[in-house]
């Protein structure tokens, strides 16, 4: 009865925090059940002389409080307050940092408890009288489920830095362009099984960037022409081209992997160089408005000849652009509608439009393809077009363009015992 007399239960809390309990709050009070006065009562008062030691009794604390103020209480405690305590926090793989990948952010035990837990404790040492309570000693506080020493967490965290720590270098001739953790890490996905993937949407991406940036399939050809100008080729399909298809899929492969390497993309169609200009030193320059053409092989020049190109009148004009040589053929037989015409050297480069050999002609260049041009293709003097074919290879870049200021009348014929074909020192 006494104990209760000024009871206040004090609760320790985590943070150096403290709440109380009072008595009062409660209305907390003793009440007994006559469990002292039965013992008393069996007890023989003769019997006395006979004991030679103790004996103990115990009585289980007699209290009673207001159940409804006592859940009041409870509930309005600060421990309880969703705007003031902490959740716990798993541990987990850290944010990645440049240079030094990754590392694991211990568990946070916060400031959360259970709390039916709570309800029971507190309703526990009120009713023995305790004058505090420990939370922590109680094994109240919720806890987090993942802790850093984890072992699929751990496991994760090596997968991880290991795709982080590589790297990948791509060569581009004298450029390089690498590709490491900075940008693979955003493309990694820890899986709930504690497996890590590479997101392929995100490879993906980046092939396609490197593409743009690193194809000349697409883009103009830089070319210092015979005439000694320096023009701009647009259009054509020549140039390096990565196989996106197959670079994403290689990629892909290589970052699961986990190991470093250096490579060239995989390329669905190459250039000559991969410094300076993309078609080398090896190449047909074709002026379309003089009619006029240069054959370069190593940057010497091999051959150059007056030509007669698509009928301008007809709509069947050759089109500029830079080209690469499809295939040759000796022998073949050009069909189109209307027409099936043998030819003894066929270099086709774009499309249905090639290089050959027009022994129908006696005469070559001059304005000849405005009204009595080919259906597109260029048309050579025979021993011009036997010495091209001599010398050129498949996959030769053919760089077709007009040149203001260069048209001319004048036009060149063949003879049975000549031929159009002037050869000179090369001249760049």
């Amino acid at each position: 009865s006494e104990g209760v007399n000024g009871y206040t239960l004090t609760i320790d809390e985590r943070n150096n925090q403290t709440e109380t309990i009072a008595g009062t709050d409660i209305k907390l009070h003793a009440e007994f059940d006559g469990s002292l006065e039965k013992m008393v009562a069996a007890q023989n008062p003769f019997a006395w002389l006979g004991h030679v030691k103790q004996e103990e009794y115990t009585i289980g604390t007699m209290v009673a409080y207001d159940d409804a103020a006592l859940e009041s209480q409870i509930r309005n405690l600060s421990c309880l307050d969703p705007e003031k305590v902490v959740e716990p926090v798993n541990a987990k793989i850290s944010e990645y940092v440049s240079g030094q990948g990754y590392s694991i952010e211990p568990e946070q035990e916060g400031t959360a408890v259970e709390a039916e837990k709570l309800t029971q404790a507190v309703t526990g040492a009120i009713e023995n009288l305790q004058d505090h309570l420990s939370l922590e000693e109680a094994d109240i506080y919720k806890k987090p489920t993942v802790l850093k020493d984890d072992a699929s967490l751990a496991e994760q965290l090596d997968k991880m830095n290991k795709y982080a720590k590589m790297s990948v270098t791509y060569q581009f001739g004298d450029s390089t362009e690498t590709l490491n953790g900075d940008q693979i890490h955003g493309w990694l996905i820890a899986n709930a099984d504690g497996s890590v993937s590479v997101d392929s949407s995100k490879v993906s991406e980046y092939v396609s960037e490197m593409a743009k940036a690193h194809n000349t399939s697409n883009k103009a050809k830089t070319l210092k022409t015979s005439y000694g100008s320096t023009i701009q080729v647009s259009g054509g399909t020549y140039g390096w081209k990565i196989n996106q298809a197959a670079e994403t899929e290689a990629l892909a492969a290589i970052i699961a992997s986990g190991e470093s390497t250096t490579r060239e993309p995989e390329y669905s169609q190459k250039g000559a160089s991969r410094t300076g200009n993309d078609y080398g030193n090896t190449y047909v320059e074709i002026n379309l408005t003089a009619q006029h053409l240069y054959f370069y092989v190593k940057g010497k020049l091999v051959v150059q000849s007056d030509f007669v190109s698509g009928n301008a009148a007809k709509g069947w004009s050759t089109p500029a652009g830079a080209y690469s040589i499809t295939y040759k053929q000796r022998n073949a037989t050009l069909k189109g509608q209307g027409y099936a015409t043998p030819v003894s050297y066929w270099m086709p480069f774009n499309g249905g439009i090639g290089l050959h050999d027009a022994n129908w002609r006696k005469t070559f260049g001059g304005t000849i393809y405005k009204t009595n041009g080919s259906h597109g293709c260029v048309n050579l003097p025979p021993a011009v077009a036997k010495t091209i074919y001599e010398n050129i290879s498949a996959g030769d870049p053919v760089l077709c363009y007009h040149l203001d200021g260069t048209e001319s009348a004048s036009t060149s014929g063949t003879k049975k015992d000549e031929t159009a074909a002037t050869t000179a020192a090369a001249t760049t």
